[in-house]
């Protein structure tokens, strides 16, 4: 079982990618699950707290990644204006290049990501403990 459980979130929007800015890292926004929450719920409210943004879950695809603790990704929107200074605007054709905290979760990403238009249903990336 895994101690800890986080949400985060992919923004795509005009070819740029949304992420927080952390130390010399980045990773994508968002946050960890509380006991007993829905993981979209956790989402929405990770967004709301930490960056002053209304979101809504968008859909995608699946990935499968062992990482620990476990990490559930989602696509996103927001009409919202980004405020936040830890959050960034990254085109897409340099996210292979920068520095991402997990690179496994880096890896499946750019293995897979669509750009906006492309956005269908939930993307999971979930790992497991064997």
């Amino acid at each position: 079982m895994y101690d800890k459980m986080y949400v985060r979130g992919i923004f795509i929007k005009e070819n740029k990618i949304l992420l927080e800015k952390v130390k010399d890292q980045y990773q994508l926004p968002g946050g960890i699950v509380i006991q007993d929450e829905f993981l979209k719920e956790a989402l929405v409210r990770n967004f709301l707290m930490k960056y002053g943004l209304h979101i809504q879950v968008r859909r995608g695809r699946v990935y499968d990644v062992n990482t620990k603790p476990l990490e559930y990704i989602y696509f996103v929107k927001t009409e919202d204006p980004i405020l936040d200074s830890s959050l960034e605007w990254i085109p897409l054709d340099r996210f292979e290049e920068i520095p991402f905290y997990k690179k496994e979760i880096k890896d499946a990403m750019l293995k897979h990501l669509p750009s906006y238009d492309e956005i269908e249903d939930v993307i999971l990336l979930e790992g497991n403990d064997s």
